[in-house]
């Protein structure tokens, strides 16, 4: 019995395998080079953020100054570190602040970074903070806790510039807000404290009257840097 083999029906079917295993061999490689560079983005350092030199050295809680504000450790915490609730209190100055004095940077004209992590106890409660040289010479800028986002800022004179704001929102409400910036000083005070400033007081957010008693924050002092960038 003879068995007619039809050659053009075979040559297709072969072809058509080999077209399909090789669609599904660059489908495969598609998905892997795309796996790739997704991998490869989420990876990448932000160009726009410049890396750390070096950590300054700044005082510790004890060498704080504070004026009228009450410190106190709480159990609050992040990653192991205890919260720290600085509170309004009653008082005869007419501000209210925690400052850190005479900070002394590397050069002036260099790239600096401000970091703190903080948390709001109260709705309405804000963090304000301020770069100061020789008064009024100064940036301010206030931090909506509740929503961790910036409410404003404020410039007076040119010693600070070139200033980036960063929120990044951690657990538990907790919050790192960063400030880089261009610092045309050889020293400076870095003061910060519990507010309620609105936009148009960002200027004045340190100004105390008895009606802010018992405004706090918690912030992680540990979080507390100020590092030299790479320029």
């Amino acid at each position: 019995m003879l068995v007619k083999i039809n050659f053009y029906n075979i040559q297709f079917l072969v072809a058509n395998r080999v077209l399909t295993t090789i669609l599904m061999s660059l489908a495969l490689s598609c998905n892997q080079v795309k796996s790739s560079c997704a991998r490869t983005d989420s990876n990448k350092a932000n160009p726009n953020q410049k890396l750390v030199k070096a950590d300054l050295i700044i005082p510790t809680i004890g060498d704080w100054e504070l004026r009228g504000i009450s410190a106190k450790t709480v159990g609050d915490k992040n990653q192991d570190q205890a919260g720290l609730k600085l509170t309004i209190i009653d008082h005869d100055e007419p501000y209210s602040f925690v400052a850190i004095n005479n900070i002394k940077i590397g050069y002036m004209g260099g790239n600096y970074r401000i970091t703190i992590v903080a948390k709001n106890t109260v709705d309405a409660t804000r963090l304000g903070l301020r770069l100061q040289e020789a008064y009024p010479n100064r940036f301010d800028a206030v931090y909506d806790l509740k929503n961790q986002s910036v409410v404003g800022t404020f410039k007076q004179s040119e010693f600070v510039q070139n200033e980036v704001i960063r929120v990044e929102p951690l657990e538990d409400m907790w919050c790192r807000y960063t400030l880089d910036a261009e610092i045309k000083s050889s020293y400076f005070r870095l003061i910060f404290g519990p507010t309620d400033a609105s936009k148009k007081q960002v200027s004045i957010w340190e100004a105390y009257d008895n009606s802010k008693n018992g405004l706090d924050v918690l912030i992680l002092p540990e979080s507390l840097k100020v590092q030299e960038l790479e320029n």
